[in-house]
């Protein structure tokens, strides 16, 4: 038996499946988790939690190279989930329609 919930999203990713795969929520969603947890890698960094790894940092890198890495791979994870999501979804609308196929 499909609930309500179910029907609206079989309606709704039947629309959207045919789109491109691009969707904005989850790739802004995934950007947003990644960027925070940049933030809070630069904010330990910045209080000296860990003194050898701020030695080493200090002494190898700048600021600006550890801001591009982590720019870059909050994009790649972001880009990652939104695929995620993506074949979640897909996933989940097969499995709704072999459901209602049955019946």
């Amino acid at each position: 038996m499909i609930s309500l919930e179910e029907e609206k999203f079989y309606a709704q990713w039947e629309k959207e499946r045919n789109q491109p795969n691009y969707k904005r929520r989850s790739f802004l969603r995934g950007l947003s988790f990644c960027l925070s947890l940049g933030v809070l890698v630069m904010l330990i960094s910045a209080i000296g939690w860990y003194e050898r790894a701020n030695m080493i940092a200090n002494s190898r890198g700048n600021e600006i190279w550890i801001i591009i890495a982590i720019l870059i791979i909050s994009v790649g994870f972001a880009w990652l989930y939104q695929q995620f999501t993506s074949e979640m979804n897909e996933q989940r609308f097969q499995e709704l329609k072999n459901i209602k196929n049955k019946k």
